[in-house]
């Protein structure tokens, strides 16, 4: 079955928000960082965005990057 350009685009944001999410929760994971730490130092509330649920905005996958200390170009080579 041929999927239209509209459920193409859709099937594959939904992939693509699933490997941020898990590429933020593989970089929590390898710096032994708990959710609850995470917060405490960024107020940026991890589990949400490990989700893959929600949209995530640029300055804030920024700041985690940052936080891990791994460039943004860094972050999306561990997903490509």
């Amino acid at each position: 079955m041929l999927l239209t350009d509209f459920e193409y685009l859709s099937n594959s944001d939904d992939a693509f928000k699933k490997k941020v999410a898990l590429q933020i929760k593989n970089l929590r994971r390898q710096n032994q960082v708990t959710q609850e730490k995470f917060f405490t130092d960024t107020n940026i509330n991890i589990a949400r965005l490990e989700s893959g649920k929600i949209d995530i905005r640029l300055d804030t996958l920024r700041k985690v990057c940052y936080y891990f200390d791994v460039s943004l170009a860094g972050f999306f080579q561990g997903i490509y």
